[in-house]
């Protein structure tokens, strides 16, 4: 009888804590949706000012225009595949003043312009990054706080197809959209 009780107390945990888990899942989609998505871009000022520092100007240089280059290309693939919600664009020296909710000046729209019509606190943060769960270079959903979301969310688009091809900036976030679509029609 002991031993019931302990397996059905488990299945009462578990099946609250799925309950949570789904419950946040929508939330996050619902803030998306009714909000925005901030992509975050790269500066690799780290990177650049150590270059400069060593008087590898030109190479700092290369870095800076393959850099702004990649960013480009994100921006354009959203403005040609992203349509589930509003979309801005911030550059990750701004992260702090973004996690404050200080973005005013900030965030950019799909043309790069400085727009400071967002006034809501309905945002969560998609980046290019390496996953905390698998290690794999992805198009990564985070909360405000930059600590990646999980499961059911669709929180990760990975960038390599079975190891052997990158996927192209417009399929990943072809991809993020049709899941975004589908996760809140359910």
């Amino acid at each position: 009888m002991k031993k019931y009780l302990i397996i059905l107390l488990l299945l009462i945990t578990t099946i609250s804590f799925a309950q949570k888990s789904r419950d946040k899942a929508r939330e996050n989609i619902t803030t998306i949706k009714t909000g925005a998505l901030f992509v975050r871009l790269r500066t690799s000022d780290l990177k650049i000012n150590a270059l400069k520092s060593k008087g590898m100007v030109k190479e700092a240089e290369e870095i800076r225009n393959a850099q702004e280059a990649t960013n480009k290309q994100i921006i354009e693939a959203f403005k040609k595949e992203y349509k589930f919600s509003k979309v801005y664009f911030f550059y990750s020296n701004h992260s702090t003043k973004v996690k404050e909710g200080n973005y005013n000046g900030c965030l950019m729209n799909v043309n790069m312009e400085i727009d400071s019509s967002f006034t809501s606190n309905n945002y969560l943060i998609g980046e290019f990054d390496e996953s905390a769960t698998t290690q794999l270079d992805a198009f990564i959903i985070k909360d405000k706080n930059y600590a990646q979301l999980t499961k059911p969310f669709p929180y990760l688009i990975k960038q390599n197809q079975a190891l052997v091809s990158t996927r192209s900036y417009d399929k990943i976030i072809s991809i993020l959209n049709l899941r975004f679509n589908e996760f809140y029609g359910k």
